[in-house]
């Protein structure tokens, strides 16, 4: 099922990268040139200011450094944290600022450690001075919030600029977070796009949110409502409450609930779902608990279909993530005729990407059509914003 997740997140995704590029006035090029290098371990970056920290986006596969770097990222990995920062301490000690950083992270976590402001503090700065760009991040961190120091966002500005133009994208969430809000630096809500714009472009998810949020009310930006809504989906598919709420507010007035075989999808369970795909008369290839997606054969309860998952977050209730219906589709044609059924049904979509994507908000479900002419398949989902999140990196 691992084409099922990066079917459905193509087209949010891809539309941020786009979006990237076209700079928003207000911050030079330069900010642009190099991407954020992967860090030596698994340790996340620094979050939004004042906010718990939002985990990285999970690699399809890890990556290992050479050498001792590589011994300690997979130390930490399997949970050998002591091994880890045994490691991380002796390339410290090398100057090593990227095993800075990730020290400070164990103290700032407390993994495998007691939580120690100071020590945290220590190892960002250190970091920080060494020019590691998550350590410039996570010391400006710790001077916005003001913790073990009095804080200072001018200072935190200054780091955060420092660490995002080399490409970190904590940074330039948090850099854009300062100027959208005037902390440290001249409220200006164009350089704040503009850092959002960039971070988004890495799929970091409280840039999508806040950028889609930009879009559709016009702050810094001209108000763009399809880019407001595919930015937005991005971020809610990444599980950020705030934009599943403001695609919520953005559906249509007076939208019906979405239901299929009977279910209320937005409230489905695995048992109900089941239940009333077996008295559709739906043949199953597949239901197995352990897994998160049941399979289907589709041709006897969806019309022209062949192919369908149903697959649901975790927990004893197991509700209901997301639905994918396959159809052939082996020319241009095809495709078009299917996606006019769609359109039938759920009218204009709300936004979309090329000829290929398509993009309905109800609100608290999406729905989405992808064409891939190179396997002669369109394929609708149906997806629940509030689950779907749950479903990353299961399998």
């Amino acid at each position: 099922m691992n084409g099922v997740f990066s079917l459905i997140k193509k087209t949010a995704l891809a539309c941020a990268v786009l979006l990237a590029l076209a700079l928003a006035p207000g911050v030079p090029w330069a900010a642009q040139k190099g991407g954020a290098k992967a860090p030596a371990a698994p340790a996340p970056a620094s979050p939004a200011p004042a906010a718990a920290p939002a985990p990285l986006p999970e690699p399809p596969a890890p990556v290992w450094p050479e050498g001792p770097a590589g011994d300690a990222a997979r130390a930490f990995a399997a949970g050998d944290i002591a091994r880890a920062r045994a490691i991380w301490e002796k390339l410290a000690e090398e100057g090593d600022g990227q095993a800075m950083n990730n020290l400070g992270v164990l103290y700032d976590q407390g993994q495998g450690v007691e939580p120690d402001v100071g020590r945290a503090l220590h190892w960002f700065a250190k970091a920080a001075e060494a020019g590691n760009a998550s350590g410039m991040s996570n010391y400006g961190r710790m001077l916005e919030q003001g913790r073990g120091m009095e804080a200072n966002p001018a200072e935190a500005a200054r780091w955060f600029d420092l660490a995002a133009r080399q490409g970190q994208p904590e940074a330039q969430y948090n850099l854009g977070f300062l100027y959208e809000h005037g902390r440290g630096v001249p409220r200006d809500d164009a350089a704040a796009a503009a850092w959002y714009s960039r971070a988004a472009s890495q799929r970091q998810r409280e840039a999508l949110g806040r950028l889609g949020h930009f879009y559709r009310v016009g702050r810094g930006v001209a108000v763009n409502p399809q880019r407001a809504s595919l930015l937005l989906y991005a971020a809610a598919m990444e599980g950020l409450p705030a934009a599943i709420e403001e695609l919520r507010l953005m559906a249509p007035e007076g939208q019906p609930p979405a239901v299929l075989f009977g279910q209320k999808l937005d409230t489905a369970t695995r048992a109900g779902m089941r239940e009333a795909l077996h008295k559709a008369g739906a043949t199953p290839r597949s239901e197995d608990a352990s897994k998160i997606c049941d399979t289907y054969d589709a041709s006897r309860v969806v019309p022209g279909a062949t192919e369908m998952a149903v697959c649901y977050g975790r927990g004893k209730d197991a509700r209901l993530a997301f639905i994918k219906i396959d159809y052939p589709a082996p020319d241009k044609a095809q495709a078009e005729a299917i996606l006019k059924m769609v359109e039938g049904r759920f009218g204009t979509p709300a936004a979309g990407e090329g000829e290929d994507s398509r993009l309905w908000n109800l609100g608290s479900t999406l729905v989405a059509t992808q064409y891939a002419p190179t396997h002669g398949q369109m394929s609708l989902m149906y997806m629940v914003p509030a689950v779907y999140h749950e479903t990353r990196g299961a399998r």
